[in-house]
């Protein structure tokens, strides 16, 4: 039986074990290939049931059907190789028969569970963050990696990664000092940490800190990008503050360069990070021109995915901006067979909230603001089940702003904004209250 980098035991070859940790580094790094590492250990070693079970996880926390056949063939081949498996090992299987089941939240259990045990098993530990991501427990990102701190190594390998997840945790726990302090410790340590670098980027957000942001996302750019798997994403928080600022062009250059190209690579939160760039880049003014129409193409091949209601919001903005009216009957449909079929987690939130997110974008998009405002209204507080980050949801709240305006609602609108100004304080939001009649020197320093 061979030891990871961590020092648990993997029924495995030396060989697979070494695959494993270089995965796992690849896995926090957001770069290389770590399923591909993984399958072609397991491919060598059909008795490294950990590889197959992590690369069933890795599919399905990435947004992949639990019917895929890459996920269904990862599940057998670490059913096939459990016979010998460790009590560690067969709750990994177990999470992913669970996750395979939409049971998000009972996947995440096992793996805490694993965590209590083994508190360094790098694997349950990411892929906790993750699915505590996908349902938006935000003081769970942050207290998961708490629990685990500090039985790590500060002179291992990951050390530095796992200081960014924490930091990460803190930023949507509202701990902005803490987190931005713990964050540049982890990219002291590895300057091309991008999940370290993308809790900078969310803190400086949160903090309507744009000029800084887009100093400090620019500097480090050659960084971050070869964290490929992430470099989208972190190109996207520079975005939001280019587009704070009015700086349009250099936005719509941007993901023509980078962006664009990517798309048909399929990674979904490309294609996320597209829609939501589009959609806000068209709240605030710009005229993005025929880019919708490719998104919302590759967006339907995932229509009757349903995997998370948060990829189904996104494949909303793209299809209903795009003019394909064929496509948006054949997305509501789906959804409709969803709601009436489905079962798990991602299905009762859908059925609770995100549906009428999704109404509330649909009818935006047509034109029909006064509905969006009453879809959007009611759930805005419980938005935060559909997951993501809170940067990421405030495209919602964005909306909502400007559905009100367009449906001739001010006193709502300067309520609204008075509320934004409250939490980020930028002049482009200080215009905008004082433009639909909100008091021109509002400010809360003489509080």
């Amino acid at each position: 039986m061979a030891i990871d980098a961590q020092g648990l035991q993997v029924t495995a070859s030396e060989e697979s074990a070494v695959a494993l940790d270089r995965a796992i580094s690849d896995c926090f790094g957001w770069k290389g290939d770590p399923v591909g590492r993984l399958q072609d250990a397991v491919d060598q070693d059909p008795g490294f049931g950990l590889g197959s079970s992590a690369i069933a996880s890795l599919f399905l926390l990435g947004g992949f059907r639990a019917d895929d056949p890459r996920v269904t063939v990862a599940i057998a081949a670490a059913e096939q190789a459990s016979a010998g498996a460790t009590s560690r090992e067969i709750r990994h299987l177990a999470a992913a028969r669970t996750l395979v089941a939409g049971r998000i939240a009972d996947a995440i259990d096992l793996w805490e569970s694993i965590l209590v045990d083994h508190p360094t098993d790098a694997l349950a530990l990411r892929f906790a963050h993750d699915a505590y991501f996908c349902l938006g427990q935000s003081l769970s990102i942050r207290d998961s990696i708490a629990r685990v701190l500090p039985h790590w190594d500060p002179q291992g390998e990951n050390y530095g990664y796992v200081l960014g997840q924490y930091a990460f945790g803190l930023e949507e726990a509202g701990e902005l000092r803490r987190a931005e302090k713990v964050a540049h410790a982890a990219i002291a340590r590895n300057a091309e940490d991008g999940w370290a670098i993308h809790a900078v980027a969310h803190v400086l957000e949160t903090e309507s800190r744009q000029a800084e942001g887009i100093a400090f996302l620019q500097a480090a750019h050659p960084a971050w990008s070869r964290a490929h798997a992430l470099a989208v994403h972190n190109g996207w928080h520079l975005a939001l503050y280019l587009i704070e600022e009015g700086r349009f062009d250099e936005v719509l250059a941007d993901y023509d360069r980078y962006v664009a190209p990517k798309l048909a690579g399929d990674f979904l939160l490309d294609l996320v990070d597209a829609s939501a760039l589009l959609w806000r880049l068209e709240l605030a003014g710009a005229d993005v021109g025929e880019r919708w129409g490719p998104l919302a193409a590759q967006w339907l091949t995932h229509v009757d995915d349903h995997v998370l209601v948060f990829n189904d919001l996104h494949i909303a903005l793209a299809v209903s901006r795009a003019g394909n009216q064929l496509g948006l009957e054949r997305f509501r449909r789906s959804l409709e067979r969803y709601m009436r079929d489905g079962q798990g987690d991602n299905h009762s939130v859908t059925t609770e909230v995100g549906r009428r997110l999704i109404d509330g974008v649909l009818a935006f998009a047509a034109g029909e603001y006064a509905r969006a405002v009453g879809y959007f209204l009611p759930v805005r507080y419980h938005a935060i089940r559909i997951g993501g980050s809170h940067a990421q949801r405030d495209l919602i709240t964005q909306t909502l702003i400007a559905a009100s305006k367009r449906a001739g609602q001010l006193g709502l609108t300067r309520a609204l904004l008075a509320e934004r100004i409250a939490v980020r304080p930028t002049e482009r939001t200080r215009q905008h209250y004082a433009s639909v009649g909100g008091i021109r020197e509002f400010s809360l320093h003489a509080v």
